[in-house]
C-alpha cells in the first residue's frame, strides 16, 4: 500500500480501537466523531455517522460503509482510486488483508450516497446508541495501547496518541525509567554529535517537541534477547538500506561490544540509527514518548519493544541508494594523461604500420583514444552500482529463500568491472581503432608487395 492508503487504514484501526474502548465504557461516539473530524477534517457529519452506524449493527454492513466513504472522496479521485482507499480503510477496520475485500460500488452509487437524502432513505443515518459513557484521554490511549499489544504497529499507534493529550506523568527524580529517560530530550544521540546539532535538528523540523529516537549507546542491547528469525529479518533489513554488508554477519546472531572485532550487525545498527536521527521525518514527539512511557508501565522492555517494532517500520522506507556512496554519489571520471595517450597511440600506430603517424593521423586517433577512456571509465562506475545493488538483491533473495525452505546452492551476480578490465579493454579497442584506420594503406602496402613478388617470379623463369 502507498502513504495514503496506509493512512486509510491508521485511520479505520484507530476508528475500531475507540470503537471498543465504548464497549469497555472508557469512549463514547461523540469522541468516536471527533476522531473522524480530526483525521480527516472536510468528512460530512452525516458520512461519520453512516460510517460509526455500520461499525454499531455489524461489519456484515460493510457496503453501506463503503458507499458512505465513497460518497466523501472529492471528485478528482477516480473510481479504482476510491476502491483502493475504501479497501485500506476497511481493513484498518476489520483486520482483514485489503486483497481480501470486496469492493462493489458504480460512480453513481458514489455520486447518490453524497447527498443527504439519498443516505436517508437507505436508513443509513439513524441514530441508535445503547450507552453514551464519558470519555477520557487515558481511555483512549489505553484503547489504543492494547490494539498495539495485538498488532505490534507502532505507526498505528503513533497515529492514535496524536488526537490525546494526559499529562499525569511521573515527575523526574532517582526513580526515572528508562522510557522517562528516553523521554526527558536530555540524552546524547546517533548521528548528532553536540547540542547544537540537536537545536538544529529541532529548528529544521519547526517543532521544538520533536527529538531523535535512537540515544548513543542503545545499539549495544538493542538485538538482546530477540529470537534468531527475528534477528535475521533485522539483518535483512539492515543490508537492503545498505548498512550491513553481505555476508558480514552470521545470520540471526549478533555478537559482544568490546571482544576483538565488534559485531558487523552492531556497526550497522550504528550506522542505521545515525542515518535516522538526523531525518526530522522519522523523529518523534517527546509527549508521545512519555506517553508510551506511561502505558508502558515503565517497564523498560515494554519501551524498547515498541523502539523495536518503530525501527523495523521505519528502516523499509530507506534504500541502498539513499545510503551507499558508489550509487549516490555522482560518477567522476578521470580525463586521460596526454603522456600516457602519446605513448600508448605512437607505440600501436608504429607496431601496426612501422612508422609513427603524422600529425594529422595522431589527432585523430587521440581524440577516439580520450572518447574510449572516458567511456570506459563510466562503464566502470555503472557497474559497480549495478554489482552493488546485484550482490544486495541476491543476500536477501538467499536469505528469503532459506526461509522459504527453497534456498539454491549458489546465485550468479553481474560481472563487475576492475582496474586490469579496463585497461585491458582500451588497448584491444585501441588496437581495432588503429589497425581499421590504417586498413587502406596496409591493403595497399600488401598489393605492391604481392606485386613485386609476383614479378620476381616471372624474371626468374625467364632466366632459365
Amino acid at each position: 500500500m502507498d502513504r495514503e492508503e496506509q493512512k486509510y487504514q491508521q485511520i479505520g484501526f484507530t476508528l475500531r480501537s475507540i470503537y471498543d474502548a465504548i464497549g469497555q465504557g472508557i469512549a463514547d461516539l461523540d469522541d468516536l466523531q471527533r476522531m473522524f473530524f480530526k483525521a480527516l477534517p472536510d468528512m460530512p457529519k452525516n458520512v461519520v455517522e453512516d460510517i460509526i452506524k455500520g461499525l454499531q449493527v455489524g461489519i456484515d454492513q460493510q457496503v453501506k460503509a463503503q458507499l458512505a466513504l465513497g460518497g466523501f472522496m472529492s471528485d478528482e479521485v477516480n473510481l479504482e482510486r476510491s476502491k483502493k482507499l475504501t479497501k485500506a480503510f476497511l481493513s484498518g477496520i476489520t483486520g482483514q488483508d485489503p486483497n481480501e475485500i470486496t469492493v462493489d460500488v458504480d460512480e453513481s452509487d458514489l455520486k447518490r450516497e453524497a447527498d443527504a437524502e439519498y443516505a436517508s432513505a437507505l436508513n443509513l443515518t439513524e441514530r441508535q446508541y445503547e450507552f453514551e459513557p464519558t470519555v477520557t484521554d487515558r481511555g483512549l490511549a489505553d484503547a489504543a495501547w492494547e490494539k498495539y499489544k495485538e498488532t505490534g504497529d507502532a505507526d498505528a499507534l503513533l497515529t492514535a496518541l496524536e488526537t490525546v493529550d494526559f499529562t499525569d506523568q511521573t515527575a523526574a527524580g532517582p526513580g526515572y525509567t528508562f522510557g522517562e529517560r528516553y523521554a526527558s530530550g536530555m540524552l546524547q544521540y546517533y548521528g548528532l554529535q553536540d547540542d547544537l546539532q540537536l537545536i538544529n535538528y529541532k529548528e529544521a523540523a519547526k517543532n521544538q517537541n520533536l527529538v531523535p529516537v535512537f540515544n548513543f549507546g542503545i545499539a549495544s542491547s538493542f538485538l538482546a534477547g530477540l529470537e534468531p528469525g527475528r534477528v535475521a529479518n533485522i539483518q535483512d533489513k539492515l543490508m537492503r538500506a545498505g548498512f550491513l554488508q553481505p555476508g558480514s554477519y552470521v545470520l540471526g546472531t549478533i555478537g559482544e561490544i568490546g571482544t576483538a572485532g565488534e559485531d558487523a550487525t552492531i556497526e550497522a545498527l550504528e550506522s542505521a540509527f545515525s542515518y535516522l536521527n538526523t531525518k526530522p521525518e522519522y523523529g518523534l514527539d517527546v509527549n508521545d514518548l512519555r506517553e508510551i512511557n506511561l502505558l508502558s508501565g515503565g517497564e523498560e522492555g515494554v519501551f524498547l519493544g515498541f523502539m523495536r517494532n518503530y525501527f523495523e517500520e521505519i528502516i523499509e522506507e530507506v534504500q541502498l541508494r539513499d545510503t551507499n556512496p558508489i550509487i549516490t554519489a555522482p560518477a567522476l571520471i578521470a580525463q586521460a594523461n596526454p603522456d600516457f595517450i602519446k605513448f600508448n597511440v605512437n607505440q600501436t600506430v608504429r607496431e601496426t604500420i612501422g612508422a609513427n603517424p603524422s600529425m594529422r593521423d595522431y589527432q585523430v586517433i587521440a581524440d577516439w583514444a580520450n572518447g574510449e577512456i572516458e567511456r570506459l571509465g563510466a562503464a566502470y562506475v555503472e557497474s559497480r552500482r549495478v554489482y552493488e545493488q546485484a550482490r544486495v538483491d541476491m543476500a536477501s533473495q538467499a536469505y528469503q529463500d532459506q526461509v522459504a525452505g527453497t534456498q539454491q546452492d549458489y546465485y550468479l551476480l553481474p560481472p563487475a568491472m576492475s582496474d586490469d578490465d579496463v585497461s585491458s579493454a582500451f588497448s584491444t579497442g585501441l588496437d581495432e581503432f588503429v589497425y581499421n584506420y590504417f586498413k587502406p594503406l596496409i591493403d595497399e602496402g600488401k598489393e605492391a608487395q604481392a606485386y613485386q613478388q609476383g614479378l620476381g617470379v616471372a624474371i626468374a623463369s625467364l632466366s632459365r
